[in-house]
């Protein structure tokens, strides 16, 4: 009887061995799925990145300020596609899309394809002419370097105070610099891409100088165009942001 019974335990136990087995298991098989999947959507947006750029650039040269983008041949690859931007001594150089809201591009890539880098893209309550109060810009941030990755250097001040942000519209080459940047957990003030008055304007730009880990010692005016950079931290949690204003542009 007793044997009986101790082979009955064996059984059990080897039975929940293997139930242990399996499940482990699974979540392996399902861990290295998603960091294949991973790998695999990082190097195809690294690719569409070198693509895209080699369309927007003539072959004679890869310097963007030595070279006028074809947004035709850019429009040919994404009608979506509404300007340029780049920021000096970072990764981030890429065309900038715009649709109908804030959703579409966070998981497709230049193609519209399903991609869980996203792309760059203006909100969609902006102009793409660049005339609003506060045209806003969001990216993921991507382990690899990609998209928006690069603005960690800024929030920790690894680029210095004096940083340029290049736009490239259709029509003329737009200049700003950052006057803000610093870490905090998501809300929507910060993002704030349909300012009205030159009050509000006023308010929001005190704000964001208040909120800034770094001091810039730049104050920009209630009537100056601001150009927001959003993404977010490394922890996923919080959101980096980085406000510009706008100082020149170029024909």
């Amino acid at each position: 009887m007793a044997k009986h019974s101790k082979e009955k335990s064996k059984i059990k136990i080897k039975k929940w061995k293997i139930i242990a087995f399996t499940f482990f298991l699974i979540i392996f098989l399902f861990a290295f799925i998603n960091l294949f999947r991973w790998f695999m959507y990082n190097k195809k947006t690294a690719n569409l990145k070198e693509d895209i750029i080699q369309t927007a650039f003539t072959k004679e040269t890869e310097n963007t300020e030595e070279n006028s983008i074809n947004f035709e041949e850019l429009k040919k690859v994404n009608s979506d596609i509404i300007a340029w931007i780049k920021i000096e001594n970072t990764e981030i150089n890429y065309p900038i899309v715009k649709t109908t809201d804030n959703e579409y591009y966070l998981h497709r890539d230049i193609n519209k394809k399903y991609n869980t880098c996203g792309w760059v893209f203006m909100d969609y309550k902006n102009s793409v002419d660049f005339i609003d109060k506060n045209t806003v810009i969001y990216g993921h941030n991507i382990k690899t370097g990609l998209m928006f990755e690069p603005l960690e250097k800024v929030v920790n001040n690894e680029l210095g105070k004096d940083i340029t942000i290049e736009i490239y519209s259709e029509t003329e080459k737009l200049n700003y610099k950052v006057f803000s940047s610093y870490i905090e957990d998501p809300e929507d003030y910060a993002i704030k891409s349909n300012i009205v008055t030159e009050e509000d304007q006023a308010k929001y730009i005190t704000e964001m100088l208040k909120r800034s880990s770094i001091e810039y010692n730049l104050v920009p005016d209630k009537s100056d165009k601001l150009l927001t950079l959003s993404t977010c931290d490394n922890t996923g949690k919080k959101r980096i942001l980085v406000h510009s204003v706008y100082v020149g542009g170029e024909n």
